[in-house]
Parts: C-alpha cells; structure tokens; sequence
C-alpha cells in the first residue's frame, strides 16, 4: 500500500534510480538545498535526489508515486518566499533538484530559438545567446544561480518585463515529468503553432504543482 514503504526501501529505490552518490541524506549535505536563499526557510526531506536527465527524473517519480511520499521540485534555490523548500512539518518528502539537467543545444538563429535542460542558469543561457548574437530576454539579479525550470515554474519576470514579457512569453515548447511518471513533451519551435490546449503556458508559473520540468 502507498505510504507504508518505510525509509530503507524507499531509499534504495532512490538509489537505483539515480545512483548512490546522488541520493543525500547526510545533514551536512543537504543544508543548502534545505533552507532557502533568505535564511527564513528550512524545511525537511528524506533525502535530497540529483537526478541527471529526464529518464532519471521519472524513475524518482515513479519510486515516490508508489511509496505515498511528496516531491519537491527545486531549481536554483534563489525563491524568497519559501517555495523551493520542503515543508517543515515531518511530512514525508523528497526534495527533488533539477541542477544536473544542464544540457544546452544548438541555438536555431533564424528561428530565435534554444532547447535547453532545467538546470541550466540565466547566466549560461544569457552567455550562449550571446554567443549566437541573440540575447534572453528575462534577465534577474540571481542569473548565476537560477535556473530556467525554476524561472519556468515561477513564471518568473525580471528587469525586462515591461518590454519582453515573463517567461510564459518565452516558452515554445516543455519536457515534464508527471505525477504518474509519463514523460510530456511538447517541443515544437514554432510561433505560429495554435493546436490544442497551451500545455507550455499552463505549466509556466504552476510551481511544480501540476509536473516537474526538466527542459
């Protein structure tokens, strides 16, 4: 029965879905992914689980599902207001960071286009723009160390707001992870696509209530 799986075996599950060095349990690791950027925050996990890719993630998905206990999706940790932390309550959960998933791919310029992994920062994403004579067009203060899943799942806005949009405005296409597991991805490079329900906009600023995105 869900909920009934007691920490060993959810642990080893954990395990065998992402490796034994990317499953922390120790309290000297896992500080920093467990109390948020401002200090005002600290919640409590399980274990803190770095998947490398979308497969990963769904293999942790799948373990969590199973054994009744909640996820907490987390990009760069940059939130003020809590969010990217577990709860503090003693509520089994597994805080799951998004930081491994850095894979960046080749800029389309014609197109004004990138595909890119979650956890790739602001700042590497700015400078790969850059690279290609583009520029994004949400810039933040914490832009070495957020990540872009995180922007995504924060909708977030920044400095340029006002003239580029937030980042639903920025989003073509989305890979998630959801509660069952079953990978989404809806990866088209194309503006002028008005098919069916605006699943990459619907998952810009759900807070990983609704999946977790892994690109």
């Amino acid at each position: 029965m869900a909920g009934t799986i007691p920490d060993g075996e959810l642990l080893a599950g954990l395990v065998a879905a992402v490796g034994e060095s990317h499953v922390l349990t120790d309290a000297g690791l896992t500080a920093s992914y467990l109390t948020d950027w401002t200090g005002a925050y600290t919640g409590r996990a399980v274990a803190v689980v770095r998947p490398a890719d979308v497969d990963e993630v769904a293999r942790v998905v799948r373990v969590c599902a199973a054994a009744g206990v909640a996820l907490c999706p987390q990009g760069g940790n940059t939130g003020l207001v809590g969010g990217s932390v577990p709860p503090s309550d003693g509520s089994r959960t597994v805080l799951l960071s998004l930081a491994r998933l850095t894979e960046i791919g080749e800029v389309d310029v014609a197109g004004r286009t990138v595909g890119v992994g979650a956890g790739v920062t602001l700042a590497a994403l700015q400078q790969t723009a850059a690279a290609a004579g583009l520029a994004f067009g949400v810039d933040l203060a914490a832009r070495d160390s957020a990540t872009v899943g995180g922007m995504i799942a924060t909708n977030a806005g920044g400095i340029h707001l006002l003239r580029y949009g937030n980042m639903r405005a920025q989003l073509l296409g989305v890979e998630a992870v959801l509660a069952s597991g079953e990978i989404l991805r809806r990866w088209l490079p194309l503006r002028k696509d008005n098919v069916g329900y605006d699943l990459p906009g619907l998952l810009a600023g759900s807070e990983g209530t609704l999946a977790v995105i892994t690109g």
